[in-house]
């Protein structure tokens, strides 16, 4: 019997091989689906912000604090009075948005009444929570004078002066008695801006008397 050697039959198997790779474009094609990972990407989000370096995109905004835009129409919240004992500045509008009511005092150094009635508001502040400021309104008085009588006495809250501008602006909306220390003026500011003044001349009220009116207790 004639037989074909393999050697043979392998040469005429593949032309025939070669033929059907070349017609099939999925097998040259790199771009072809076949030769492509067949997981698709992710698309980015044309309308995210880019995530600046470093960002964790787990974390969360903190909110904002209160804008000056979002103050009550008030010109005496926005005066900047700055603590005599820190040098640092601060509105009657930032303590009250940021703290609750805050209660206004003019005094003067040389005021026994301001001392006692001082002296209530420490008793107040043990029991209830608000933000007092103690504002120096005899233009005489220096800021040094002022730090070491907060501190001699043992007041810890703010303790500022008042210039001209605002000993005027206290008498055009409060009277004369605003300025008048020994008839214990004092003034509340909500956290919402709302100034209240409180009557004056009433002699000095007690603790649990600013509490009530203050709303802190």
């Amino acid at each position: 019997m004639n037989r074909r050697s393999p050697i043979a039959a392998a040469i005429l198997v593949l032309p025939l091989v070669l033929a059907a790779c070349a017609g099939d474009p999925a097998v040259n094609d790199p771009t072809s689906p076949a030769m492509t990972d067949p997981t698709p990407s992710p698309t980015a989000d044309p309308t995210a912000e880019p995530m600046s370096p470093g960002a964790d995109p787990t974390e969360t905004a903190e909110p904002a604090s209160p804008s000056p835009a979002d103050m009550p129409d008030d010109p005496l919240l926005a005066v900047e009075l700055t603590d005599v004992r820190t040098g640092e500045p601060f509105t009657l509008w930032e303590l009250a948005s940021d703290h609750g009511p805050v209660l206004l005092e003019p005094m003067a150094i040389w005021c026994s009444s301001c001392r006692a009635q001082q002296r209530q508001v420490v008793e107040a502040h043990a029991a209830g929570s608000f933000t007092s400021v103690s504002l120096d309104v005899d233009l005489s008085e220096r800021p040094e004078d002022l730090a070491v009588y907060a501190d001699r006495e043992g007041f810890d809250w703010h303790f500022a002066m008042a210039d001209r501008e605002l000993y005027r602006a206290l008498q055009e909306r409060f009277g004369v008695a605003v300025t008048n220390p020994p008839s214990t003026p004092l003034i509340i500011i909500e956290a919402d801006g709302t100034v209240r003044a409180l009557e004056f001349g009433r002699g000095i009220r007690s603790a649990q008397e600013l509490l009530a009116e203050l709303g802190a207790g």
